[in-house]
């Protein structure tokens, strides 16, 4: 920062050297010069356009010599805007100034931490082998990146463990069971850290009917507009239950990094469309991008049975909400979404899911997806909008399983656009959809905690702009 020299002291002259960008807490060091040098010159620092002489400075020191460095404790000052000055012989007279200064606001400091309290892993049967790594789960913020953490067990069921360095194991044990097995683990990080999380594994019965919680979320530009979006969809993703999801704007490199620290198994694609699962793929595919901006893979559940996953993102030109918002006519507006892109993608998205949708009567199929399209299903009646996109997605087999376990869209609105952006249409875009021997235990939207607007959203505690729709099902 430059100096600045009062006319009237000639060869005075005051400047902050450093830090230059100074946050609370920060020791400020300035630089001073003077021809009237004086055993009481001093320098002290005022709030706002307050000038020496009006109340007292909030930070002092004496400055006996013709020039130098001087550090001042300027911890008690907080955020705002601050002048210093030199001072002659203990008195008010200005020799020099510095420029006004912004002290800007210092997020306190986060120690280690798990990313979660505690978190229920898959159901396993009895007699099979637990493995769950919760290192990957210790969250450092930034300033304690360099920590170390170690576990250690401090209650639950006898046949769950943990080594040292955090991953739990044990054999689950056989008999009657009304509540998951769990283990509740201490950690200790050496940067100072320390925390506990609770490990729920539930053991199911060999005869139970294998369930499957999917959700689609649309990560918002790969996650890159909430402060600490990492732990926060870790927190989504564990605390919510949640066994695959499908991901929209991924950057075709974002599933991949949040799968390891849940201990998954990821696919992505140049499309940025992923898939997330805690249980094993296989058969991935990846159809062109332009004309299929979609992933799919096969789901290995226990048991032997399989499901098949889609999930994809269609695009967005061109919305229809926005036409009927200036005053088109709902046949207007159906004619236009015909010939949009989007609706292109549909019909060659479908003719990529024609052999599974095939084979859908013995071989489950999900499409967890972004559609960029409200459903013919959540307005009926005259004047409401016939949407091409969900249309053809209900003809070749697939069913809206939030519309299927909440058919009243007045009541269950459902929508997923946007949490984020209160001046957009209100509608429900983003859906699972199903096809085949799977039952619909429970169909709902997640939005967590009560989102910012754009252009505030860094400190959201939801990732996205998008709410996410999850159904739990059922394999018949």
């Amino acid at each position: 920062m430059s100096p600045f020299r009062n006319a009237a002291s000639g060869g005075s002259a005051l400047s902050l050297l450093s830090p230059t960008s100074p946050r609370e807490g920060d020791r400020l060091t300035f630089r001073w010069t003077t021809d009237a040098p004086h055993a009481k010159n001093w320098i002290g620092i005022y709030d706002g356009d307050r000038r020496p002489g009006v109340g007292s400075s909030l930070v002092w020191s004496y400055v006996t010599d013709a020039s130098g460095d001087t550090t001042l404790d300027t911890t008690g000052l907080g955020e705002g805007t601050y002048t210093a000055y030199l001072l002659a012989k203990d008195g008010y007279d200005i020799l020099a100034r510095t420029e006004p200064f912004t002290v800007a606001f210092r997020p306190p400091v986060t120690p280690p931490h798990c990313a979660v309290d505690s978190f229920t892993t898959g159901a396993c049967a009895p007699g099979t082998r637990v493995s769950v790594a919760l290192g990957p789960l210790w969250i450092r913020p930034e300033g304690n990146a360099s920590g170390t953490p170690s576990f250690r067990r401090l209650t639950g069921d006898s046949w769950l463990g943990v080594s040292s360095d955090g991953k739990v194991t044990g054999i689950a044990s056989a008999g009657p069971r009304s509540r998951p097995a769990r283990i509740t683990v201490a950690v200790k990080d050496s940067a100072g850290g320390t925390d506990t999380v609770t490990v729920q594994v539930p053991v199911r019965p060999v005869s139970a009917r294998p369930r499957l919680t999917v959700a689609s979320l649309n990560l918002w530009d790969a996650a890159g507009n909430v402060a600490d979006a990492h732990e926060k969809l870790l927190r989504l993703i564990l605390g919510q239950g949640l066994d695959a999801v499908a991901l929209q704007e991924t950057g075709g490199t974002a599933a991949r990094p949040l799968a390891d620290a849940l201990g998954w198994h990821a696919c992505d694609s140049a499309a940025g469309v992923g898939l997330n699962s805690r249980f094993p793929l296989s058969e991935i595919a990846s159809p062109p991008t332009a004309d299929v901006p979609a992933v799919a893979a096969t789901l290995r559940l226990p048991g032997g049975r399989n499901v098949r996953l889609w999930g994809a993102q269609l695009d967005e030109a061109a919305y229809g909400p926005y036409a009927l918002r200036a005053g088109r006519t709902p046949a207007e507006v159906e004619a236009a979404e015909l010939g949009t892109v989007r609706h292109r993608q549909t019909g060659a998205l479908l003719a990529a899911m024609r052999s599974d949708l095939a084979a859908s009567r013995t071989a489950p199929v999900i499409l967890a997806a972004g559609l960029a399209s409200p459903s013919h299903l959540d307005r009926k009646g005259r004047g409401a909008v016939r949407w091409p996109v969900t249309v053809a997605l209900g003809r070749a087999g697939l069913t809206d399983a939030f519309r299927d376990e909440h058919p009243n869209a007045a009541r269950e609105p459902g929508v997923t656009w946007s949490p984020a952006r209160g001046d957009e249409p209100q509608d429900r875009i983003d859906q699972v959809q199903y096809a085949g021997p799977l039952r619909v235990e429970g169909a709902y939207t997640l939005c967590t905690g009560w989102p910012r607007p754009v252009p505030d959203t860094a400190g959201n505690s939801w990732p996205s702009d998008h709410a996410a729709p999850a159904v739990t099902f059922s394999l018949r």
